[in-house]
């Protein structure tokens, strides 16, 4: 007889799958009860089928399950031995297995079903066979724990690490005493390691960003192991493929008599939490930089402002008792450069705004290169020589040179740069060089502007572009020189999608070069910028209504008016223009948009609806209003032409033009 107690460790050896175990159990079962055939059945839904046979002879009726239909679990009808067994299951087993005579097992639920031993041709009286059955019984429970428990651990260590990939987070251990670091497949993949790969603690911390990174886990580590205080940090690896991935670590300390023998944690890939935070905490930061440059930006031009206002008001208060023809005249002129300076001030906060809103867009049209330099040249041949500097300028191309592009915008750019060139510059000269080259194949515009003046530091150069940020040795500087001119100069280069450079040395001057791409022209096209109304069409009539809701505006444009001897009606708002119209027809009707009482887009539509203008007569708007919108605004309503305010004379004297050669024509 076999000793059973001896196999135990065999048998149960977790080396050997269910199967096998089970197998060996029922064959080592029949060898301790002498007899040739065992089973285990399996009972279900009062059906019994077999799941392990064991036989040492031929059966009588071989199949590979054979079953047995409406078996009860209650011991009368499958009792525990053969003895009472009834008339049908008898029956079964001798048709089966060639005997009537059995020991059965206990009932055991496994998996949600019932199985249990059976032992054929053994014989419940032979000495110590019941007790080797209670044995083998206990055996078989043990067999069916263990499997049912590395089951579930099995399904708990699968959910565990479908968690794990879920959550992107990874568990590893240090075994502090046998010097040995395990991860989980999880902290594996965020490591973007192979899963073979052995981490040791030296290679574990050399996947941390050189620098702060790697100095901080090494901190904790090292403070965990002396203190056993948990820790818990953000921080940046650098994964085996080379990618930055953040990772938020957890981790705890295990101390056996005040020594560390064992650290484990948790490790997450954080990284699009943490890029999004910085992100959100990037435009948090522009945001409040935006808002202390437009608060910057209103500062400034409130101070600005002041300095042409009470130029202006000061000079034509002083106007008004002044009895001196020329002082007189001084005093105009003076008032005239507070005007032209308020001017500038308003036009560059306008582009700056413009810009910066995105609403900012080039005006192309084809114009002479060479006319739009010698007009700047000219202009600041006078200012250079009212400061005792020399003006040098070189145009290395010839005079019928036509570009296309936007005049407006380019003499912006040089006159910007020009004006601080002389406004810096207190002795010696200031130097003009624009050519035109190819460069593959494509033409761009060379404008180079050197000075002799106070220069730049470093310091001042990497701001110089940025509004506010140019030198600012005198406060009483205007703002084009050292607020919104130049940031306007960057960007106007930049939408013309060219490049700006500056070279600088302080005390001894400074060097802007400008560097365009145009695109050249053959035939010009356009009128000449210079307007001019031939004498015998000025011996015409014209009919000229002036509407302005401001009495100076109505003023400017009639005293521009008169130049030609024309006396125009005046109105305040379009609905005294409308009612004016309907008494008189009129060539051109000069037309505010923002009024009282009626604007002047809806008074121009009424006009034209009643047909109230002269043959060939047509409405100008005239407005500060000089967006994209106002411009689409001013034509649907129907009017012919658009000026932006503050209007010039040549403004007026191509509308005259224009109407008196319709009426000419006509």
């Amino acid at each position: 007889m076999v000793d059973l107690d001896k196999q135990a460790s065999f048998m149960f050896s977790p080396e050997l799958p269910l199967k096998a175990s089970l197998n060996k159990l029922v064959r080592q079962g029949c060898d301790s009860l002498n007899v040739t055939q065992g089973l285990l059945v399996s009972i279900t839904d009062k059906c019994m089928s077999t799941l392990i046979k064991v036989s040492s002879i031929e059966l009588p009726n071989e199949i590979h399950t054979p079953t047995y239909d409406n078996l009860l679990l209650e011991d009368a009808s499958f009792p525990l031995y053969s003895d009472k067994v009834i008339d049908d299951l008898k029956y079964w087993f001798k048709k089966y297995f060639g005997t009537e005579k059995y020991i059965r097992g206990r009932y055991h639920y496994f998996d949600g079903q019932v199985v249990c031993l059976l032992f054929l041709n053994a014989c419940p009286s032979v000495t110590g066979n019941l007790k080797n059955v209670a044995l083998l019984d206990e055996w078989l429970a043990l067999i069916l724990e263990k499997y049912t428990s590395e089951k579930a651990e099995a399904q708990q260590f699968a959910l565990y690490n479908k968690l794990q990939n879920v959550a992107n987070i990874g568990t590893w251990e240090v075994d502090l005493v046998n010097n040995t670091l395990s991860w989980s497949s999880q902290t594996k993949q965020i490591h973007e390691v192979p899963d073979d790969f052995v981490p040791t603690m030296e290679n574990a911390i050399s996947f941390y960003k050189a620098g702060y990174d790697r100095d901080e886990i090494t901190r904790i580590v090292s403070h965990a192991i002396k203190t056993g205080e948990p820790w818990g940090a953000t921080l940046q690896l650098v994964s085996a493929k080379n990618n930055p991935v953040w990772i938020e670590t957890h981790g705890m300390a295990e101390m056996e008599n005040g020594k560390c023998v064992r650290l484990f944690g948790t490790c997450q890939n954080v990284n699009r939490a943490v890029q999004l935070r910085l992100e959100i905490e990037e435009k948090q930061k522009l945001a409040e930089e935006a808002s202390a440059e437009r608060g910057m930006l209103l500062s400034r031009i409130s101070h600005e402002l002041k300095t042409p206002l009470n130029g202006i008001t000061g000079m034509l208060q002083a106007i008004k008792f002044e009895g001196n023809d020329n002082i007189r005249v001084r005093k105009v002129d003076l008032a005239l450069h507070s005007a032209d300076r308020l001017l500038t001030l308003i036009n560059d906060v306008l582009d700056y705004t413009s810009i910066v809103n995105g609403q900012f867009a080039l005006n192309v049209s084809h114009f002479c290169i060479r006319s739009l330099i010698e007009e700047l040249v000219e202009a600041y041949k006078l200012k250079c020589a009212l400061k005792g500097l020399r003006l040098l300028a070189v145009l290395s191309f010839d005079e019928h040179t036509y570009v296309n592009g936007d005049p407006g915008r380019l003499s912006q750019i040089l006159t910007n740069l020009l004006s601080n060139a002389v406004k810096f510059t207190e002795t010696g000269y200031v130097s003009f060089h624009v050519t035109l080259k190819q460069h593959a194949d494509v033409p761009i515009l060379l404008a180079s502007i050197e000075d002799t003046g106070i220069g730049m530091n470093k310091e001042v150069l990497s701001n110089i572009f940025k509004p506010f940020q140019s030198n600012t040795h005198s406060v009483s500087e205007e703002l084009n020189g050292k607020g919104l001119g130049l940031s306007i100069v960057g960007q106007l280069v930049e939408k013309m999608k060219g490049e700006i450079e500056v070279r600088s040395t302080p005390g001894e001057g400074s060097v802007f070069d400008v560097v365009i791409p145009i695109d050249m022209v053959s035939d010009p096209l356009g009128q000449s910028n210079e307007a001019s109304v031939p004498s015998e069409l000025l011996r015409l009539p014209l009919n000229v209504l002036v509407v302005d809701d401001n009495d100076i505006n109505r003023f400017v444009l009639t005293s521009m008016l008169e130049k030609y001897n024309y006396i125009a009606d005046e109105a305040e708002n379009g609905e005294v223009a409308v009612a004016k119209a309907r008494t008189k027809q009129y060539d051109i009707i000069f037309m505010d948009c923002a009024m009282p009482v009626l604007d002047g887009t809806s008074a121009t539509k009424i006009i034209l609806e009643e047909q109230l203008l002269a043959p060939k007569g047509f409405v100008v708007a005239v407005t500060a209003n000089t967006s994209p919108q106002d411009m689409a605004n001013c034509s649907e309503a129907g009017m012919a032409d658009f000026l932006a305010k503050p209007v010039v004379q040549d403004e007026i004297a191509v509308q005259i033009q224009k109407a008196l050669q319709s009426k000419s024509a006509a």
